[in-house]
C-alpha cells in the first residue's frame, strides 16, 4: 500500500497476470516474470527445433495478409507465430505465401500440414471469398508437389474439438485466445490462437495415422 524506498517489498503484475512480490531495486533494470521464464511456450526465439522422431504438424489459419501458424509435435505445442505478406498486389502477396510455406516446410520438416477452410460468412464480401479460395488453391498445390500429406480443416469442425465458445466471430476468436492462455498460459493474438486451435485438432486427430515422412532420403 506504500512505498517507502528501492529495498520496500511491492507487489507487481506481469502481462499475463501473475503475482510478483519484489523489490523495486531488484526488478527496476530487470522487469522479469519468473513464472514465465519457466513457461516454454513463452519462449519464442527462432531456433528451428529438430525432429525426434514424433509426429510433426503444421497448422495454419485461413487469412491473405497475416497467416497464423503453429507447429506440434505430436500432441505437444512447439512453436507458433505469424506471417505477414505486405504486397498490395493479390498475386504478389500469395507468391509471398506460397515462397514462406516451402520454406517453413524445409526448415521445420511437418510430416502433416493442416490448412482452415474457408467459412463463408454473412459479413464477408464475395471478393474476400475468392481471394481466400485462390490462395488456398496455391497452398493445396503447393503442398501436393511438395509430397506432403494435407487436410482441409473445417472451421466449425476444429471450433467444436477444442470447444471453442461464442455466437460472433469476434466472441470465438476471443474464446480461442482464452483456451490458449488456459492450456499455456500465454496470452497470443487471435491469428495465433486460431492457429494453435486448428494445430491441437490437426495434431490430436488428423495426424495419428499419417506415416512419418523420412526426410533424410
Amino acid at each position: 500500500d506504500e512505498y517507502h524506498n528501492l529495498d520496500s517489498e511491492l507487489i507487481f503484475e506481469c502481462d499475463e497476470e501473475h503475482t510478483i512480490y519484489s523489490t523495486w531495486k531488484k526488478i527496476r533494470n530487470k522487469k522479469e516474470c519468473p513464472i514465465c521464464n519457466k513457461n516454454k511456450y513463452k519462449s519464442q526465439d527462432a531456433k528451428i527445433i529438430p525432429k525426434t522422431g514424433s509426429k510433426r504438424s503444421l497448422a495454419l489459419d485461413q487469412s491473405t495478409r497475416i497467416t497464423g501458424w503453429s507447429i506440434y509435435d505430436d500432441d505437444k505445442l512447439i512453436k507458433y507465430g505469424t506471417f505477414i505478406a505486405v504486397e498490395d498486389n493479390e498475386i504478389a502477396r500469395d507468391c509471398t505465401i506460397k515462397q514462406w510455406l516451402i520454406n517453413m516446410i524445409e526448415l521445420w520438416k511437418p510430416d502433416f500440414v493442416g490448412l482452415e477452410g474457408i467459412q463463408y460468412q454473412q459479413n464477408m464480401g464475395v471478393t474476400t471469398f475468392e481471394t481466400l479460395a485462390r490462395l488456398q488453391g496455391i497452398l493445396m498445390e503447393t503442398l501436393y508437389e511438395l509430397n506432403i500429406q494435407f487436410s482441409i480443416c473445417h472451421t466449425n469442425t476444429w471450433r467444436a474439438y477444442c470447444k471453442v465458445k461464442g455466437r460472433t466471430r469476434i466472441d470465438k476468436k476471443r474464446s480461442m485466445q482464452m483456451l490458449a492462455k488456459e492450456w499455456f498460459d500465454i496470452t497470443v493474438t487471435d491469428d495465433e490462437a486460431d492457429a494453435i486451435g486448428i494445430g491441437k485438432y490437426v495434431a490430436e486427430v488428423l495426424n495419428k495415422n499419417v506415416v512419418t515422412y523420412n526426410w533424410e532420403i
